[in-house]
């Protein structure tokens, strides 16, 4: 997989997933679902045209997600505790050229988000890959919050990555967060250190239990993997997340609704 990020006019026209091993099964899979969404799609609009109802084409253009092909539930996932937030989640790696791709729409959204709900990131820990750098850039994420500087850094280093060119390897990554305050030799010490790896185990043991085998996934009350397909595109994806942050928020109610 090339390291190039990708078009934002032609990115919809891939899965993006980024994964440590090739795999071409899932771009298969959700290239023949899409197809039969889109004849069912066509023939529903046909229907409604025949029954004369305005706007028929543009309701039936964005029909409810579907399970197996924009998310997945999640096994064993534990039920939530009332009174809390919904967890959004998503699974990245700074090394993955379609969340970088993915990103500009993710902040954007993630501001827009209500008090109920709550998002966060994890980086995927894929391993030591010298061309997605998935532990190192793991690690660097850690470092960077150990050190106050992740928040500000986070869009920036998909910056460094694929527009400046500036980590062409897994060794100029710490360099790179000098531009935050931090010095380069205390930063890579800083990923070295035990508490980066006792977060770096944890994020494993979470990807493992999630499921989550590609980037960008996101996880929605650890109860649901969406992923990206052809059909949905990034605004897809985030489609999804609303529909499944709708469906969770009656179990986070502090008092359930009596019917």
């Amino acid at each position: 997989m090339g390291t190039a990020a990708v078009h934002a006019s032609t990115r919809r026209a891939f899965v993006a997933r980024c994964k440590p091993l090739p795999h071409i099964g899932a771009i298969n899979e959700a290239g023949t679902v899409s197809f039969l969404r889109f004849a069912h799609g066509m023939a529903l609009c046909s229907l409604m045209l025949l029954a004369a109802t305005p706007g028929a084409c543009a309701l039936a253009a964005d029909p409810e997600p579907v399970q197996g092909l924009d998310y997945e539930p999640i096994d064993n996932a534990q039920a939530p505790q009332r009174g809390t937030p919904v967890q959004v989640v998503e699974v990245f790696g700074f090394g993955c050229p379609y969340c970088a791709e993915f990103q500009p729409d993710l902040s954007k959204w993630a501001k827009t988000l209500p008090a109920d709900v709550r998002f966060s990131y994890l980086p995927a820990p894929f391993g030591a890959d010298p061309e997605h750098c998935w532990d190192q850039f793991a690690r660097a994420f850690y470092a960077a919050q150990a050190m106050g500087v992740e928040e500000k850094s986070h869009d920036a280093i998909f910056k460094a990555k694929f527009e400046q060119n500036r980590i062409p390897n897994c060794d100029a990554i710490a360099p790179v967060y000098a531009d935050f305050g931090p010095d380069p030799a205390v930063f890579a010490s800083t990923m070295r250190s035990f508490p980066v790896s006792a977060k770096l185990a944890a994020a494993q043991q979470q990807v493992l239990r999630w499921g989550v085998d590609s980037t960008p996934t996101l996880v929605v009350d650890g109860a649901y993997r969406v992923l990206m397909t052809r059909s949905g595109g990034p605004d897809g994806m985030l489609r999804t997340v609303d529909w499944l942050i709708a469906k969770q928020r009656p179990l986070h109610a502090a008092h359930p609704e009596k019917h």
